[in-house]
């Protein structure tokens, strides 16, 4: 029961927030390298061409993670809804489709729930800044979880470049304080995003592939994340399953005056 237990609480880890985006690294500023720089009208013309999933709501009913670390996997069932631009709903569910753990994002909030301890944990945004120096957004994690840019080519800046690839075009910009590098197949579909900070080895990779039709939206069944810094590397893949779009979906709340209000240190291992 401990292993299992470490496992679901190491999964939180990770996930959060997706998670903490390469959070062993330092908040240094860095300055992404100069790349030829592309033209307004080549950045637009790419912009429209883009095949990046569109939808209002994403239930993923079933979904299964696989962890990566120390050398070993393991998998653990699990759900994921996305009202988007609103929430965004994790649940961990290692035993017989039992809820244990649940993490709520809003736009402005994480919530963490340990339903089998009865304690929870809530914060804004502005904590993962100063506990571990990377600033991120509801909008960061909603875009990783979606298949999405973390910003799109006109909103970049003077030192991004977009070139043409064997396998299709590779956008690269800097993101905050980091240098994000963002793959393109020839369909113009997200297939890779890398972010990196050039005053430390710290990188973190997103892969999207196993793209499919749901309910009319081209979406990838299949997300794995890998972050290494120091010689340390930790990973987990996301495989979507009964995936369903643009349906009405309501996220239950949960009555927080049974829990405990704790630490991040009570519920997670860090």
């Amino acid at each position: 029961m401990q292993t299992r237990t470490f496992i679901v609480r190491y999964t939180m880890a990770v996930l959060l927030p997706l998670l903490m985006i390469v959070s062993c690294s330092a908040a240094k500023k860095i300055t992404a390298s100069s790349p030829t720089t592309a033209s307004t009208t080549s950045k637009s013309a790419f912009q429209s061409k883009l095949h990046l999933p569109q939808f209002s709501t994403m239930n993923a009913a079933k979904c299964k993670f696989t962890l990566s670390f120390h050398e070993k996997s393991y998998s653990i069932s699990s759900s994921v809804k996305i009202i988007k631009d609103s929430v965004i709903q994790l649940s961990i569910m290692p035993i017989l489709g039992i809820e244990m753990y649940r993490a709520v994002l809003s736009r402005d909030s994480v919530t963490i729930i340990d339903k089998n301890n009865h304690n929870y944990f809530v914060t804004d945004y502005s904590f993962f800044q100063k506990r571990f120096g990377v600033a991120i957004s509801f909008k960061d994690v909603q875009a990783l979880l979606s298949n999405q840019p973390l910003n799109a080519p006109e909103e970049s800046s003077a030192s991004s470049s977009l070139k043409p690839t064997d396998n299709g075009y590779e956008w690269t910009t800097s993101y905050k304080d980091m240098k994000a590098d963002y793959q393109f197949s020839k369909e113009y579909q997200l297939n890779k995003t890398t972010l990196e900070q050039t005053s430390s080895d710290a990188k973190f990779n997103c892969s999207y592939s196993d793209f499919g039709t749901f309910d009319t939206v081209v979406f990838p069944a299949l997300c794995s994340i890998e972050a290494s810094h120091n010689e340390k590397q930790a990973g987990f893949t996301i495989s979507y399953n009964k995936l369903t779009f643009n349906t009405p979906l309501n996220i239950n709340a949960i009555n927080m005056s049974d829990y405990n209000r704790v630490g991040l240190d009570q519920i997670l291992p860090f």
